[in-house]
């Protein structure tokens, strides 16, 4: 049996197996959405908006979850994290009160400059024409004053979203010209530091040491007995 037959008799194969890889998918993404369902019930922290959940749409999750912001919650700054981010909140409060954060026009983060526009790969981005994106924080986390959010939300229906929720907004911003405030602390990379902010890309499991070691003994990255 020569190569073509071999390509040919592959591809076959992974169309036959396709109906039931597709079931599979959808039936591990109805077991998610009760189990969403189900937390938001018990603790009722959650805000379902209306996006289909892809990689591409996170922006547009992104931007209707500012507009529930501004006409749902009471607040001066809003922190943006993901869900696999530890967040020392306790070092977020003190800076806030010691800088005098809270001011308008304000977007506090950890900044990415002169980032270069992939072309290819996971990260391909053909619609935006620059070599290199405006500055954006690292999505580990990072904290925007509310008059920010409001003009996000007014506009929520408008800005055009590009392949990431961290590039896009940065170029959203780019439209207003906030004031940034750089801070190392919120971590890019999954690093760990006593007085880091934050850091990302971790498992629930990581997480849940993280916190145990904070509670411990007030540093996450690890306790002198050994926790």
């Amino acid at each position: 049996m020569g190569p073509g037959h071999v390509v040919i008799d592959g591809l076959s194969g992974l169309l036959r197996g396709r109906p039931a890889r597709m079931e599979h998918h959808a039936s591990r993404l109805r077991q998610e959405d009760a189990a969403l369902q189900q937390e938001s019930l018990r603790h009722g922290d959650m805000v379902f908006v209306d996006v289909v959940d892809t990689y591409r749409n996170v922006p547009s999750k992104l931007l209707q979850f500012y507009k529930w912001s501004v006409g749902n919650a009471d607040f001066n700054l809003l922190l943006k994290t993901d869900d696999d981010c530890y967040i020392n909140v306790d070092s977020v409060l003190m800076k806030i009160d010691h800088k005098g954060l809270k001011r308008s026009n304000l977007w506090w983060g950890n900044f990415r400059q002169s980032w270069a526009v992939d072309r290819i790969g996971k990260w391909q981005e053909l619609e935006y024409a620059s070599p290199a994106y405006p500055a954006f924080a690292c999505g580990s986390g990072y904290v925007v004053s509310r008059d920010l959010v409001q003009w996000l939300a007014s506009n929520a229906d408008k800005p055009k979203a590009y392949q990431g929720e961290d590039v896009s907004m940065g170029i959203w911003m780019a439209a207003v010209g906030p004031q940034k405030y750089q801070d190392p602390g919120w971590l890019c990379e999954k690093e760990c530091y006593l007085d880091m902010l934050s850091s990302p890309q971790h498992t629930a499991e990581e997480l849940h040491i993280l916190w145990d070691r904070k509670r411990a003994c007030g540093d996450p990255c690890g306790c002198p007995w050994g926790h």
